[in-house]
């Protein structure tokens, strides 16, 4: 596995658990989990633009957009749910 790959994984294993530590960040996470696959994905997209208009650190943003993918974000779902921040 190259580095930019294993820094990704790592990177969104660390958002994953920020996520899910925080009540109002998990809840908004979550409420995606409940729309079609493309409309998560463009609701993804909208969340990344104002966090990147809000100044957020530009890698945090980046690993944020890859939860359009719907492979990453199911991903980040069973690992929330692995870990008990979602039932």
């Amino acid at each position: 596995m190259n580095t930019n790959t294993e820094a990704a994984f790592d990177g969104l294993a660390r958002l994953v658990q920020v996520i899910g530590k925080d009540t109002a960040i998990r809840q908004r996470f979550c409420r995606l989990a409940s729309l079609t696959p493309v409309q998560r994905s463009n609701e993804v997209h909208i969340m990344a633009e104002q966090m990147a208009a809000e100044r957020k650190d530009p890698e945090l943003v980046a690993l944020f957009r890859l939860f359009a993918d719907a492979r990453v974000f199911e991903a980040a779902m069973v690992a929330m749910r692995e870990c008990g921040y979602v039932p």
